[in-house]
């Protein structure tokens, strides 16, 4: 019987395995899509979809970390396969990486709601974004209806609910007011 051949393993080929090539190659997809198309879709819309593939790997580490519960990971882990669908509301296999606007929406909503728990410091602890998370969040959230249009908007709103999830962002809290300040 011969000896099977010995195979050298690069260690830099094994950073960019798992998860980190899927992030990279979700990057480069989306920077080149913006690339080619940022003019004609507007720079709101260009700079959201470059939150993409951090999303992306923000819902990855959170569903894979058991130190979250698991009904949070649970949420995590379905807007990580709605992401991987090539065939959702607006289908990526058919119109290419700008299609991901209501995949990173739908992601969004359900980060904050998850956010809203006790989940903030294990949410920013995975967070590679240049903005704070929560920010972030409330930016996509604000522009949700922008971004997609009242239909879409809708539908992905339909979709949402049934995940017990509420895409209308959160109003802020306003400090109480003393009226009865006394000299």
């Amino acid at each position: 019987m011969s000896e099977l051949p010995q195979v050298q393993i690069d260690e830099d080929e094994l950073v960019s395995t798992g998860l980190l090539s899927t992030y990279d190659r979700l990057r480069d997809r989306v920077t080149a899509w913006v690339d080619r198309h940022g003019g004609r879709v507007g720079a709101g819309t260009a700079e959201a979809l470059l939150l993409v593939p951090d999303i992306f790997m923000l819902l990855a580490r959170l569903s894979l970390d058991r130190s979250v519960p698991r009904q949070t990971r649970t949420m995590m882990a379905g807007a990580l396969a709605y992401f991987l669908m090539p065939i959702d509301l607006l289908p990526e296999a058919f119109l290419g990486p700008g299609a991901l606007t209501e995949d990173l929406i739908i992601a969004t909503a359900v980060l904050a709601t998850a956010f809203g728990s006790e989940l903030g410091p294990q949410a920013e602890k995975y967070w590679n974004g240049s903005q704070k998370l929560r920010v972030v969040l409330g930016d996509v959230s604000s522009a949700a209806h922008a971004l997609l249009g009242p239909s879409l908007y809708d539908r992905v709103k339909l979709v949402l609910s049934k995940w017990g999830v509420d895409l209308e962002p959160a109003e802020p809290e306003q400090p109480e007011s003393n009226d009865a300040v006394q000299e």
